[in-house]
C-alpha cells in the first residue's frame, strides 16, 4: 500500500515538474536564453493567485486565463530586455539578467507578502480516493493541465508555421535567418511563452503548495533536471523527465529519508551530465 501511495504522491509531484519544465525547455531549445528567473515566474503566479483570492474571492481557475495573458505580455517585454542585452554584453549578460530577475522577484515578494508560508485554503475541486490515498481535485486539474499544455506545445511545434520557424531556429539560427525566419522575434516568442506557462503553472499550483518567497529556487532546480533529463527542447521529454522525476523524489524520501528530495534533483542532473554530457536541442 505504501508503494502505491508514494508512486501516486510522486506522478502529482512529477506534473508540477513538468509543467515547470516545459516552459523551461522551450526557452532554452528555441529561445537559446538560459532563463534563470524561469522559477521566480512560477513563484509569481503562485502569489498572483493569493492576491486575487484574497483581495477579490476568486478562485485560481478563474484568475487562470487573463494571468496567463498577462505573464504572456511580460513575456514578450522581458524578450526584449534580454534581446537587449545580449547585443551589448552577449550571454554572460543574459544569465546575469535572469539572477537579478530571480533575486528581484523573491526579494518583491517578501516585501510585499513577508516570509512567512501562505496556504490558500477553500479552493479544491472535490476529491477522490485511490489506494487509501485521498487526491485532490485540484492535484488531478494540474496533472491534466500539464498533459494538454505538453501536447498542445508539441502539435504546435510540429504542425504549424510557428513550430516550422522554431525547430530551424533551435537548430540553426543563422542558416533559419537566412531562409526568411525571423529569429529574434521567434526567440522573444518562445521566451513569453515560457513566462505565460511558469506563471500559469503558478497559479494551477497554488491550492496544493506552500507559499514561501524564495519558492523560485527550488523550481528553478527542478526545471533544470527536468530538461537535462528529457532533452532540451523536446516537451513531450520534459513530461516524462519530470513525472519520472516527481516518483523518484516521492520514493526516495518515502524509503530512505526526506532530504533525498532535494537532493536527488541534483543527483539526476551529474549523473546525466556524466553519462550523457551533449544534451542538445531535439524540438
Amino acid at each position: 500500500m505504501l508503494f502505491e501511495q508514494l508512486l501516486i504522491v510522486g506522478l502529482i509531484t512529477g506534473a508540477v515538474y513538468s509543467l515547470v519544465g516545459v516552459g523551461f525547455t522551450l526557452v532554452l531549445g528555441v529561445g537559446k536564453v538560459a532563463n534563470f528567473a524561469h522559477g521566480g515566474f512560477v513563484g509569481l503566479g503562485l502569489y498572483v493567485a493569493l492576491f486575487m483570492h484574497n483581495q477579490f474571492d476568486l478562485s485560481p481557475y478563474a484568475t487562470l486565463v487573463p494571468a496567463t495573458i498577462v505573464f504572456l505580455a511580460l513575456g514578450f517585454g522581458i524578450g526584449e530586455l534580454f534581446e537587449w542585452r545580449a547585443r551589448r554584453a552577449g550571454e554572460i549578460g543574459q544569465l546575469l539578467i535572469g539572477l537579478a530577475l530571480l533575486l528581484l522577484i523573491g526579494g518583491s515578494l517578501e516585501v510585499l507578502f513577508k516570509d512567512n508560508p501562505r496556504t490558500l485554503n477553500g479552493t479544491t475541486l472535490g476529491h477522490i480516493d485511490v489506494a487509501g490515498l485521498r487526491i485532490d481535485g485540484s492535484e488531478i486539474f494540474a496533472f491534466a493541465f500539464t498533459l494538454v499544455v505538453a501536447v498542445g506545445l508539441y502539435v504546435t511545434v510540429q504542425r504549424t508555421r510557428w513550430g516550422r520557424a522554431m525547430r530551424a531556429v533551435a537548430d540553426n539560427p543563422e542558416a533559419a535567418g537566412l531562409y526568411g525566419v525571423q529569429v529574434p522575434v521567434t526567440q522573444r516568442a518562445a521566451l513569453a511563452v515560457s513566462i505565460a506557462i511558469a506563471g500559469a503553472t503558478g497559479v494551477v499550483v497554488s491550492p496544493f503548495t506552500v507559499l514561501t518567497p524564495d519558492v523560485g529556487t527550488s523550481y528553478l532546480i527542478s526545471a533544470f533536471a527536468v530538461v537535462i533529463l528529457g532533452g532540451i527542447g523536446n516537451t513531450l521529454g520534459a513530461v516524462g523527465a519530470g513525472l519520472a522525476l516527481g516518483v523518484i523524489d516521492s520514493l526516495s524520501s518515502g524509503y530512505l529519508a526526506s532530504y533525498w528530495t532535494s537532493l536527488a534533483p541534483l543527483l539526476i542532473i551529474l549523473l546525466v551530465l556524466l553519462v550523457r554530457p551533449d544534451n542538445g536541442a531535439v524540438v
